[in-house]
């Protein structure tokens, strides 16, 4: 995926549309006005008042969660658009695999028995997002990706 944001219109489209499209937004580093730098971090929120940007909501490499003004934001360093299986802040990735995995069994369980086309494509999405090694630990993948594939997609 991998794909570069713009701007924080773009971050709240990616944000707002995490279902649909999955993924999250990480960047390299983000440096307020103060001097301060945080690595890795991963944009969870976007506020806005009408059009104008007021703050972003953000988590930091140790798992820090803080609300930032806008006007305290110096860079943001090569926002990117990734799956969940690529980020690098590790506190992060594994709080929200957990989070998508509990999901996903879910939504096996709910619909056991009835594989529907929008089930499928619901589970394919969060296995593709959450990485498909992490989802075969946990649950049998073989409904969405018959055993001829999953070679080809890990």
């Amino acid at each position: 995926m991998k794909n570069q944001i713009n701007g924080y219109e773009d971050m709240n489209t990616v944000l707002a549309n995490e279902r649909k499209i999955g993924g999250v937004i990480e960047s390299d580093y983000l440096r307020l006005s103060s001097g301060e730098d945080f690595n890795n971090v991963v944009i969870t929120k976007v506020e806005l008042i009408g059009s104008a940007m007021c703050s972003i909501g953000c988590v930091t490499e140790d798992g820090q969660r803080l609300i930032i003004n806008a006007k305290d934001i110096s860079v943001i360093h090569q926002p990117e658009h990734k799956r969940i299986f690529e980020l690098r802040n590790q506190s992060f990735k594994h709080k929200k695999i957990k989070e998508k995995l509990k999901y996903l069994k879910r939504l096996f369980e709910l619909n056991e028995g009835s594989y529907n086309p929008f089930f499928k494509e619901e589970a394919a999405l969060l296995i593709e997002d959450i990485g498909l090694n992490n989802a075969k630990q946990e649950i049998d993948v073989s409904i969405i990706y018959p055993e001829e594939k999953i070679y080809t997609i890990a």
